[in-house]
C-alpha cells in the first residue's frame, strides 16, 4: 500500500469533526458571476489655479455612473540653484503639501481629512510590499530630500518630480461603497483641497559674510507647482444595473475621521478631554515637540535641514542633517583637548554625526470612560507596538499609538465599537517623557487624537447626506 493510501484509510472518530459531511472541495474552483462593468480613471480639474497656499475646490463631473478610487496629482516646480547655497524638500512632501481634504455632497461636509492623517494611515495599512512604491508616490525619494549644494560659478538644477497622493475617503478603498453619481442627481460631489505653504515644504540655505551656511528661505526660488488635479476612477454600469443604481434608496455605513485640533501641552502629566461622537473602532494619536517642526538655523552641519513634519519622536531626526560628520574644535572632539590641536577651531577635526534619533515621547497612557478607567496604565510602547502589531497591517514608528476597541479596524465590517455619542466623558490620560517636554515651558509639544467612527450615508430621491450628525 502506498503512503499516501494508507494516510487516506487512517481515519478515526475525530476526522468527523475535520471531513464529516464535507461541504467543499479544493479540487473543483468554485466561482460566482458578477455584473457587467467598466472603469476608467479620467482627470478632474480644480476651479482656479491649485497652487501653494490656496484653497481650491474641484467638483466632480458626472463622466460615469460611480466613482471609486482617488488621487491628487501634483507635479513640483524645478528649481535651479545659483551661487553658494543649498536644498533640499521636506522628507513626505506629497504629505505635507496636504492642509486638509474635504468630501462635500450637496452642500453637506461628509469628511475631512489631513496631510498627518494621510501619513499616519499610511504607516499603519502600507504592506512591506507598497511601502517603497507608496514613498516612491508621495515624494520620499532621494532626489527630491537629499540636500543639494551648488557652488557659486555654477548652477543646479533639481527636476521637480510629480506626485501622486491616494485619498483615503470611504469611497476609495472599498468598491462596494463607489460613490453612486447617477443616484445623486440634485446634489453636487465636490473635493475641496487646501494646499500649504511652500516655505513649510522645502529647506533652502546660503553662505552668510562669515563663510557660514545660515538657513535662509530666499536662497532659493521655489515656482508655483507645474499642475495639481484628480484622477478619479470611474465605474460604468450595464443598463439594468444602472436602472437600479438611479432607481432605489441607499443606505451605506461608512467611516469618518474625527479630530478635533491641536491641544498644547508645556507638562509631564496630560488629561485630553475626547469630544467625539458615534460608533468609534479605534483612537489614534501622536505627540510632536514643537521643535521637531521649526526650521532652525544652519548654524552647523549637523542641524536637521527643515520642519520634520512627520517625526512623532521626542528629539530630531538626524539622519535628516545635511552631513554624516561634523566639524568641531579639538577641546569639543575630546575631552581635555587633543595634543598639537588648538581648542576654538584653529586646528578643526571631523567627529560622527549621532544618528540615534528619538524615542517614544508616551511613557505611559490610559483611557477613561464616565470617571471609569477603560483599562489600566499602560507603558507607551503597548499603544505604538502590541496594539498595530494585532489589528493593523503594519507596525508604524515610533510615536504613533493606537487603542482600537475592534478586532480588524482595517477592514469596512464591523467587529467591535465604543459609542462615544452615550459618553459624557472620555479623556486620554498621558504620561509624557521628560525629554518630551520642560516642567519650564522651554520645550513644548502638540498632542493630536484621531477617531475613525462609523455614520449612515443616505442616498434618496437624487440627494445624500448624513444619518446622523455630531
Amino acid at each position: 500500500m502506498g503512503g499516501g493510501l494508507m494516510q487516506l484509510v487512517a481515519y478515526g472518530a475525530q476526522d468527523i469533526y475535520l471531513t464529516g459531511n464535507p461541504q467543499i472541495t479544493f479540487f473543483k474552483v468554485v466561482y460566482r458571476r458578477h455584473t457587467n462593468f467598466a472603469m476608467e480613471s479620467i482627470e478632474q480639474v480644480f476651479n482656479g489655479s491649485g497652487d501653494f497656499n490656496k484653497k481650491v475646490t474641484c467638483t466632480i463631473s458626472r463622466n460615469g455612473d460611480l466613482i471609486h478610487r482617488t488621487y491628487l496629482q501634483v507635479q513640483l516646480p524645478d528649481v535651479t540653484l545659483t551661487g553658494d547655497t543649498k536644498f533640499r524638500w521636506v522628507n513626505w512632501v506629497g504629505h505635507a503639501l496636504i492642509k486638509s481634504v474635504e468630501l462635500e455632497i450637496g452642500g453637506q461636509r461628509i469628511d475631512k481629512h489631513y496631510g498627518d492623517w494621510l501619513h499616519i494611515w499610511s504607516e499603519l495599512t502600507q504592506t512591506a510590499g507598497h511601502q517603497l512604491g507608496y514613498a516612491n508616490m508621495v515624494g520620499n525619494t532621494p532626489n527630491l530630500t537629499t540636500m543639494q549644494t551648488n557652488v557659486t560659478g555654477s548652477s543646479t538644477t533639481i527636476k521637480g518630480d510629480i506626485l501622486y497622493i491616494p485619498l483615503e475617503f470611504f469611497f476609495c478603498r472599498n468598491p462596494g461603497l463607489a460613490l453612486p453619481l447617477i443616484a445623486l442627481q440634485y446634489h453636487e460631489v465636490k473635493i475641496n483641497l487646501e494646499l500649504a505653504d511652500v516655505k513649510n515644504l522645502y529647506w533652502a540655505a546660503k553662505k552668510n559674510s562669515s563663510n557660514v551656511w545660515v538657513a535662509d528661505s530666499t536662497a532659493a526660488q521655489v515656482g508655483p507647482l507645474v499642475k495639481a488635479c484628480l484622477y478619479v476612477d470611474y465605474v460604468y454600469l450595464d443598463t439594468d444595473e444602472r436602472r437600479r443604481f438611479a432607481q432605489v434608496s441607499h443606505e451605506y455605513l461608512i467611516e469618518q475621521l474625527q479630530f478635533t485640533g491641536d491641544e498644547s501641552t508645556s507638562t509631564v502629566n496630560n488629561k485630553i478631554k475626547m469630544n467625539f461622537n458615534h460608533p468609534t473602532k479605534e483612537l489614534i494619536w501622536v505627540v510632536q515637540p514643537d521643535a521637531n517642526v521649526v526650521t532652525v538655523a544652519a548654524g552647523s552641519s549637523s542641524t536637521p535641514c527643515g520642519p520634520q513634519w512627520f517625526n512623532y519622536t521626542d528629539d530630531l531626526d538626524p539622519s535628516q542633517s545635511d552631513e554624516a560628520f561634523v566639524y568641531s574644535d579639538a577641546a569639543t572632539a575630546a575631552q581635555g583637548g587633543m595634543p598639537g590641536c588648538a581648542a576654538g577651531g584653529a586646528n578643526g577635526v571631523f567627529i560622527p554625526t549621532s544618528f540615534e534619533g528619538g524615542d517614544n515621547p508616551v511613557s505611559t497612557a490610559s483611557i477613561a470612560l464616565n470617571g471609569h478607567d477603560r483599562m489600566a496604565i499602560r507603558d507607551g510602547r503597548y499603544f505604538n507596538l502590541v496594539q498595530p502589531y494585532q489589528h493593523h497591517e503594519n507596525v508604524p514608528s515610533k510615536g504613533i499609538y493606537v487603542y482600537s476597541f475592534g478586532l480588524r479596524p482595517e477592514e469596512h465590517q464591523p467587529s467591535g465599537t465604543c459609542n462615544f455619542s452615550r459618553i459624557d466623558n472620555a479623556t486620554l490620560n498621558l504620561n509624557l517623557t521628560s525629554k518630551t517636554v520642560f516642567s519650564s515651558g522651554a520645550r513644548t509639544a502638540k498632542i493630536r487624537v484621531y477617531a475613525v467612527n462609523y455614520n449612515v450615508l443616505r442616498i434618496m430621491s437624487g440627494m445624500g447626506g448624513l444619518a446622523y450628525s455630531n
